[in-house]
C-alpha cells in the first residue's frame, strides 16, 4: 500500500489541469472585451511554449517593444502605423489584448 507523502512532486494531471484553467481564463478575458482600445498599442499573447526570447523576437517584428507581461510570452508593443494587433498576429501571436489588462509588466 502506497501513501503519498508531502514531499511527492505534483502529479502530471494536476499540472495539465492548472494549465488548462490558465488557457481558459486568458481566452475568457479576451472574449469579454479585452481587445486593445488604442490601435497603436497592444499586448500580444504568444504561444507559451515559445519562451521569452522567441516571443520578444517575434514581437519586435510587430513594433517597438514597450514591456513584457508577468508571463514571459505576453509582450506589449507600439506600432506607429496604428495596426498593432494585426502586426502581432502576423508575427505569430495567438491573439492580442488591451495592454491595460495585462498583469504588472517588467522588462
Amino acid at each position: 500500500m502506497s501513501v503519498d507523502s508531502p514531499s511527492d512532486p505534483m502529479p502530471r494531471s494536476s499540472l495539465i489541469f492548472a494549465g488548462l484553467i490558465t488557457v481558459i481564463g486568458v481566452a475568457a478575458a479576451t472574449l469579454l472585451g479585452a481587445r486593445p482600445l488604442n490601435p497603436r498599442e497592444a499586448a500580444g499573447v504568444f504561444p507559451p511554449w515559445w519562451g521569452r526570447e522567441a516571443a520578444l523576437v517575434a514581437a519586435s517584428e510587430a513594433g517597438s517593444i514597450l514591456a513584457v507581461g508577468a508571463l514571459p510570452f505576453i509582450v506589449i508593443v507600439r506600432s506607429d502605423q496604428g495596426v498593432a494587433s494585426a502586426r502581432l498576429r502576423e508575427a505569430g501571436a495567438l491573439f492580442s489584448i488591451d495592454p491595460g489588462r495585462v498583469a504588472p509588466c517588467s522588462l
